[in-house]
């Protein structure tokens, strides 16, 4: 939605009492409660008092549902949540303040490693992403959250990184606008892929056939392709010189966002035998992590008037499909129905299966 209009709608528009105005605006922000990247990059910019009360319900609703979660190899994840708010909404505070509870949680990890760890964050080595509205944002449903390795602002690390505080409106900014142009990505590469299979009569004619057709476009291109262009945008905006590398596109990684890569350099120490998990040092790239946590089925258009039998089979799909390509079954279709049907038949309700906070890990 944008917020042009003619000049007779101008016109009638500039005629309004102001407290009208302001209450349509206030019923157009509440309308979005759900949206909050067009909120903040769209509606935030309407108005001078709708700019304040975004930002004052951000500041109140979104920034204590952001969780930073900063990685150590496969294994650890430690999540940082907000610890300095206390119901005040006072929009003059810039910098706010995370923790994690202790190094306790971080499995054989010392203050000392989290400060290391905490040091080598950079452009070129996003060791910690950002995850917003975990269980909340479209309504609860499984992957229904805003994950990225977005740019933590004005970051300082503190009590040898068991804190961290940053800029929470530039932090937001950045997320959220990029949010939007993978939004706007994804709506490209979605019309290009159906008016390709339309010029080639694979079109399905039924919708539900349409939808599963759009899963496996999903899922095997179009998820990582956005990201890989947002990536590569946001790159050129740091360094156009292009010497800077884009520490996101990793080996690791490759069989996702299928970029080319130099050969992979020798290990200094040799790892464990047993198996390229416990081998590698590294934590997951957003690829991965996106790979496992986030929903494609949430990127089709009307999801939310679908039955739940037809969302169960949709998921089940995406599931399918990204086993036929995480485990080298490129041509073994069959693979994915298999994948699929396990899905299925898993022993946990529907209600689970749909409503889930589900993390990366390297073993599932």
């Amino acid at each position: 939605m944008t917020m042009t209009m003619t000049p007779i709608a101008d016109h009638l528009w500039g005629r309004l009492p102001l407290e009208l105005i302001e209450r349509i605006l206030d019923l157009l922000v509440d309308e979005y409660d759900q949206d909050p990247a067009y909120q903040w990059t769209t509606l935030r910019h309407t108005a001078r008092r709708q700019m304040r009360r975004i930002e004052r319900h951000f500041l109140r609703h979104w920034v204590p549902k952001l969780t930073i979660t900063l990685y150590s190899g496969p294994r650890c994840q430690i999540d940082y949540r907000l610890s300095n708010y206390s119901g005040n909404d006072n929009l003059g505070i810039r910098r706010v303040r995370f923790q994690t509870l202790g190094p306790g949680l971080a499995n054989s990890l010392n203050k000392e490693g989290i400060r290391t760890l905490w040091d080598q964050y950079s452009f070129e080595n996003r060791v910690a992403h950002l995850r917003l509205g975990e269980g909340i944002l479209n309504n609860g449903m499984t992957g229904g959250y805003i994950v990225n390795d977005t740019d933590i602002v004005d970051l300082e690390v503190e009590n040898d990184g068991l804190s961290i505080a940053f800029d929470w409106r530039r932090t937001l900014d950045a997320l959220l606008r990029e949010e939007v142009m993978m939004q706007k990505l994804q709506t490209e590469m979605a019309i290009d892929r159906k008016k390709k299979l339309a010029g080639e009569r694979r079109w399905p004619p039924f919708p539900r056939i349409q939808r599963l057709a759009l899963v496996k476009a999903f899922v095997l291109d179009i998820q990582m392709a956005k990201r890989v262009a947002m990536q590569q945008h946001r790159l050129k905006r740091h360094d156009p010189s292009g010497e800077t590398k884009l520490g996101s596109l990793t080996h690791e990684s490759r069989h996702l966002h299928k970029q080319d890569l130099p050969p992979h350099p020798p290990a200094s120490e040799p790892g464990r035998a047993c198996c390229i998990i416990c081998s590698r040092r590294t934590g997951p790239s957003i690829f991965e992590v996106v790979a496992c946590e986030e929903s494609v089925v949430l990127s089709l258009d009307g999801w939310q008037q679908l039955e739940k039998e037809e969302l169960l089979d949709l998921y089940a799909e995406a599931y399918g499909w990204n086993c036929y390509r995480c485990l080298g079954q490129e041509n073994n279709v069959s693979w994915q129905q298999t994948s699929k049907n396990d899905w299925l038949t898993v022993c946990s309700s529907s209600a689970e299966k749909l409503h889930t906070i589900r993390r990366w890990n390297p073993w599932f």
